[in-house]
This record gives C-alpha cells, sequence and structure tokens, in this order.
C-alpha cells in the first residue's frame, strides 16, 4: 500500500507552504529518514524527510506551488506500484485504485525480462538524480529560491565559496551584471545580517515569508497594548572586553553582551518574560532578529542564563548563520519567552520593536557610538548604547519597566559578571 507523502505543519502559525523542488525522482527507492524535497514555510526553507521506504512512486507537486498543509505532495510505494492505477487524488479521496507513477505505459506486448525493462528508466532517473544533487550541492536552498526570484541560471555563476559552492555574494554580483549597478551591501556577520539587494524581491508577489510577518505583526499591533521606555548605556567597560577578545579564540561582541545581561536581569523581573514563564527558575530563552533578503527570522537561544556570553556569541553566528542558508529547523524558532532586536550595525541610534504574539516584551538595541556624556562632572566623549524596551501594557508597568532597564544598565557598566 502507497504511503503519502504531506505537507507538513512545520511550525505553529503554518496553514500552508510554497513547495521548491523534489530532491529525489519517480522510481528512486527512498529509505527512511532521506530527504525528498525542500518546502519553504512562513519561517524558512526546509528539508522534508521520508517517513517510510520504498519507490517514489508519484509526484503531485510542482515546483514553486503553494500547497495547504496535509495537502499530498507525492507517494512512496513498491516497485510494483509504479504501473497501477492511482489509489488516490490530490486531496486524499479514493478514486478507486492503487497509487501511480507518471511514466508511460508500454505498448501491449509479451512482457520482456525485468532486468530490460528497468535498466533505460533507471539510467535516466540516475542521471536526473545526478543533476539534482549536482545543484543541491553548488548552492544552498534560500540561494536557489533567489536565484528563482531573479531569473538568474546557476550553472552560469562561478561560485566563490568552498569547492565553487555558489553564495549570496555571487548571486548578487551576478545580478547587479544583469541589472542597473547598486550600492554593494556589507559582507555578513554575527552583528551584520543580510542586507536586502534594492529591487530584487519587492517587484516579486508575496513570499509565504512575507504573508507570514505581515500576519504577525498585524496581531501583535491590534493585540497587544505597547507602551516603550529607553535609556542610555555607558558602554565604556563593555567597549575595552570587545576590544580585548577582539582577534582571540573567543570573539565578543556588543549583541552577546547585550542578551547575557538580558538573561541575567531577568532573573528579577519574571513578569517580562512569556506569560507562561513567569517562574523564577524558568529557562529563559531569547529570540533574535536576523535580516534576510525578503524578511526577517527570529531563531532562539535557549537557557540563556546557564550560557557564558562567550557561547552566546557562538549561538549567535551559528543560527545566523542556518538563517541566511535556510536551514533552520522549527524548533530553532520555537519556545522564545523574550526578545532583542538589534539594528545597531546599520548605524540606527534608537527604536522601539514589536513585541512577538505570545510574549511579554522585545529590548531593541541601537549603535554603540562616541556621544557627549557627564564623566565626574565634566563634559566628554564616551562610547554609549540607546535601548527602548517595548512591554505589554496588561502585564507590565511603566515602573516595572523602568525598573528593569536600569538593573540591565548597572549590568552593562560592570560587566564583569556577565564574563563569569
Amino acid at each position: 500500500m502507497a504511503f503519502e507523502i504531506t505537507m507538513p505543519k512545520l511550525s505553529d502559525t503554518m496553514t500552508e507552504g510554497s513547495f521548491i523542488s523534489w530532491r529525489k525522482s519517480v522510481g528512486d527507492r527512498i529509505e527512511r529518514g532521506d530527504i525528498l524535497a525542500e518546502v519553504e514555510t512562513d519561517k524558512a526553507v526546509m528539508e522534508l524527510e521520508a517517513f517510510a521506504s520504498g519507490i517514489l512512486i508519484k509526484v503531485m507537486a510542482k515546483e514553486g506551488e503553494t500547497v495547504p498543509v496535509g495537502t499530498v505532495l507525492g507517494l512512496i510505494g513498491e516497485p510494483q506500484e509504479l504501473t497501477a492505477e492511482p489509489e488516490k487524488d490530490r486531496t486524499g479521496a479514493d478514486t478507486g485504485a492503487a497509487a501511480t507513477a507518471a511514466v508511460a505505459e508500454p505498448p501491449p506486448a509479451a512482457p520482456p525480462a525485468p532486468e530490460a525493462t528497468e535498466a533505460p528508466l533507471q539510467a535516466a532517473l540516475a542521471a536526473a538524480a545526478l543533476q539534482d544533487d549536482t545543484e543541491h550541492e553548488k548552492a544552498s536552498p534560500l540561494v536557489r529560491r533567489m536565484a528563482r526570484e531573479l531569473g538568474i541560471n546557476l550553472a552560469d555563476i562561478q561560485g566563490s565559496g568552498p569547492e565553487g559552492r555558489i553564495l549570496q555574494q555571487d548571486l548578487a554580483a551576478a545580478s547587479r551584471t544583469a541589472a542597473p549597478p547598486a550600492d554593494a551591501s556589507a559582507t555578513p556577520s554575527a552583528e551584520t545580517p543580510l542586507t536586502p539587494q534594492p529591487g530584487a524581491v519587492e517587484q516579486q508577489s508575496a513570499s509565504v515569508m512575507r504573508r507570514a510577518i505581515a500576519a504577525t505583526v498585524s496581531r501583535s499591533w491590534q493585540e497587544i497594548p505597547h507602551f516603550s521606555v529607553s535609556l542610555e548605556i555607558a558602554m565604556d567597560a563593555c567597549r575595552e572586553v570587545v576590544s580585548e577578545l577582539k582577534g582571540s579564540d573567543r570573539p565578543l561582541g556588543y549583541q552577546a553582551l547585550v542578551i547575557k545581561a538580558c538573561a541575567s536581569a531577568l532573573a528579577n523581573f519574571p513578569l517580562l518574560l512569556a506569560a507562561q514563564a513567569t517562574a523564577r527558575d524558568t529557562p529563559v530563552n531569547i529570540s533574535f532578529a536576523v535580516a534576510l533578503a525578503d524578511g526577517l527570522l527570529m531563531p532562539v537561544i535557549r537557557n540563556c542564563r546557564n550560557l557564558s556570553a562567550t557561547k552566546i556569541e557562538q549561538e549567535i553566528v551559528r543560527l545566523a548563520e542556518k538563517a541566511r542558508n535556510g536551514r533552520l529547523a522549527s524548533e530553532e524558532m520555537s519556545g522564545g519567552n523574550f526578545s532583542l532586536s538589534n539594528l545597531g550595525m546599520y548605524g540606527i541610534d534608537e527604536f522601539a520593536a514589536l513585541i512577538m504574539p505570545g510574549q511579554a516584551a522585545i529590548l531593541a538595541m541601537g549603535a554603540v557610538v562616541d556621544r557627549p556624556a557627564v564623566r565626574a562632572g565634566l563634559l566628554a566623549v564616551a562610547p554609549t548604547l540607546r535601548v527602548t524596551l517595548s512591554s505589554d501594557h496588561r502585564t507590565v508597568d511603566g515602573a516595572y519597566a523602568a525598573a528593569f532597564l536600569a538593573e540591565l544598565r548597572h549590568m552593562l557598566e560592570h560587566p564583569v559578571t556577565l564574563l563569569v
């Protein structure tokens, strides 16, 4: 009996997904756990695993098609089912026969030996699979999707990555040669999210990610009564720490220090955590924003209170890289109970961010820059950071939020405790 491959629900908010491509061809042998296809959810491009073994006997989803959750994408069965009639249609309704593959039936004749019939088919399928595998190794799912949106053939691009792998920078360079010149963006780093290429995505129809962002921020704006409080923090000591560790085997950025300080301060301000996580000993799971070409993702650093600042920095780099390559797993984007949004790398001084639905607060951090400051009663120039805490007024009052920022400021102005 054929096993149905269906569009899975890969996140709490997912109702549909965009089918990207098949990684297997009709007739291929499938083992449980093999990667069958790639689908774009409302958060990322993800790989679809097989939950049964057998032969891929039919594919129904087409590249670029938007598919509701639960829709049948294809069928896995046994070799004899390759020539059987379909048992169910796309919606799962019975059609009165077994599942079938989209292959031409041989003309009526005496059945040849199995080896003679299967050899040409298997050879063709193997060639197609080799081409798919080569394409997959050449570029990440995100790069391939961006190439399709820009109308660029990856075969025409010489990759600058390891073993000729095509990177986003290569794709951006190729798009500039085919379109009016645009300003080059900075190379991404742990605190430098991808800068979208002007005109590269805006002309495309709304992606699954863009529609999900629209739904999330609309819900946040309509359902959560926000209020914001801001504070300026002296960053002299933090700058010394960052400069001291720069170039070492344990580099540290301002964002990691702020996340560690938030995790420590939240022990005394549990109302700022998500409603279901108000116990003092609740693990602090902090979401942080990563900008992509067509939106943003919010990966989660788990149990930040028990992680060192250096380990948090490593998690920022790891999760940001996976986000940009479309490799974040669903569990790496769920379970956050506090959020951080950082626009300092763009030179933004301060801003207010929208609270994630299901959470109670989000901290927005700007750039660490030299500003006029009073030191020992004298006017001086010193590095400072401006932060803004947006809170849910149903749960938190202004004095409570202000007290949290005061403790956060104390920790960042005396960062030794954050490094223990």
